[in-house]
């Protein structure tokens, strides 16, 4: 199974795991490791998160932002280990989905993920009142 690290700054990959596990239930083979302020822990324990949830099948870090530390210090990892992916620009659908499907092969995880991330990007359109008493929500 897919190991998966969920980071991000500040308190974002924990509420994001709060948020998934009220849906999920309680999730296996799952680390967070915030950002605060220093890269060099941030390294340290992202290197140990990895390490923590990697049982041969590989590790996907969902980070909050593209292009931030975060994203940019687990890249950098990934580019150490050739069984780790980062995903940056994380949402709720996109985590929650990718949690069913650990057992994919580590390249078709995240592509899944990605398409997952961007179908479930949705506004608030035309249909206003026929789509909000239509849905029932989760």
């Amino acid at each position: 199974m897919i190991g998966i690290v969920l980071t991000g700054h500040g308190s974002f990959p924990i509420g994001m795991l709060e948020s998934v596990k009220l849906i999920a239930g309680d999730i296996k083979q799952i680390s967070v490791v915030p950002f605060e302020e220093d890269q060099e822990v941030l390294q340290k324990d992202l290197r140990a998160a990895i390490e923590e949830v990697n049982t041969g099948d590989g590790v996907i870090c969902f980070a909050d932002l593209a292009g931030g530390t975060p994203f940019n210090v687990s890249s950098r990892l990934a580019a150490e280990q050739e069984s780790v992916r980062v995903i940056g620009g994380t949402n709720s659908p996109m985590l929650l989905s990718s949690l069913f499907q650990r057992e994919l092969d580590l390249d078709a995880f995240v592509q899944l993920a990605i398409v997952e991330g961007k179908e479930n990007i949705k506004p608030f359109g035309d249909k206003k009142k026929e789509t909000v008493e239509a849905e029932d929500g989760i």
